[in-house]
């Protein structure tokens, strides 16, 4: 009889032990990562109209790091979510709004509760992501980007490029395997634009001989806007929340 319990004992408690190690180990998060640049054509100045695409669309201000209490309105991040399906039609339809261009990352990987980041050198952001799981049964992350860019200012009665360090930070709610949107972040700059003229400047080396080119072509200057865009697509394998996961 005694055996027959010290066995019964040692199976339950063996039972115990691999249901806790099940639960214990942390959902893995695995972050798709694309960064887009689209420079944007002339019906399209303003940027992507996010407010008519994504769910859960909000926008947020980019703040200087050391001011934060400060207001600038001149700087403004949109948020939101799109389904998987729907991300696949988004980036067809992005090509109409100008000339896109796609900087695919290396995916990354998280756990609830602990914060990860990434760098995407080419739009010059830092984004520090935290995951959390709501207690409603909804996936959560905290979203935080950090920008260095150039601003143009007044010193000394001339303009110049001025460094800048930006921070916003926005929380959204979204289902696995959808993709969190970050837009709005416009970037200006002059360019020089060379026009030859028909016929006698396309004549080749014509119009690119000095001088004599001159008269077969023309040079303006214009404005051109790009709009920086991060797309995460969210995969887990978190099962449902228990009601300690996280806040409500």
């Amino acid at each position: 009889m005694y055996l027959r319990l010290t066995l019964i004992y040692l199976l339950f408690s063996f039972w115990c032990g691999a249901v806790y190690a099940q639960n214990s180990v942390p959902a893995e998060i695995t972050i798709e990562v694309n960064s887009v640049q689209i420079i944007l054509n002339d019906e399209h100045r303003s940027g992507v109209d996010w407010g008519a695409i994504v769910s859960d669309f909000h926008t947020a201000l980019l703040k200087k790091e050391e001011d934060p209490l400060g207001e600038d309105k001149k700087y403004r991040l949109s948020f939101g979510t799109v389904s998987g399906e729907d991300y696949a039609v988004l980036l067809d339809a992005l090509d109409t709004v100008g000339r896109m261009s796609q900087f695919p990352q290396p995916p990354f990987k998280a756990v609830f509760g602990t914060l990860a980041s990434v760098s995407l050198a080419k739009q010059n952001i830092q984004l520090n992501v935290l995951f959390s799981r709501l207690k409603s049964g909804e996936l959560s992350v905290r979203l935080e980007p950090h920008v260095a860019l150039l601003t143009m200012e007044y010193h000394d009665g001339r303009k110049v490029p001025v460094p800048q360090l930006l921070k916003s930070q926005t929380d959204i709610t979204f289902v696995n395997n959808a993709t969190i949107v970050i837009g709005g972040l416009m970037k200006e700059e002059e360019i020089t634009r060379t026009r030859k003229f028909p016929l006698l400047g396309d004549i080749p080396l014509l119009g690119d001989i000095p001088l004599v080119g001159l008269v077969f072509r023309s040079q303006g200057r214009l404005m051109q806007k790009t709009e920086n865009i991060i797309f995460l697509t969210v995969h887990t394998n978190a099962g449902e929340p228990s009601q300690t996961d996280g806040p409500s």
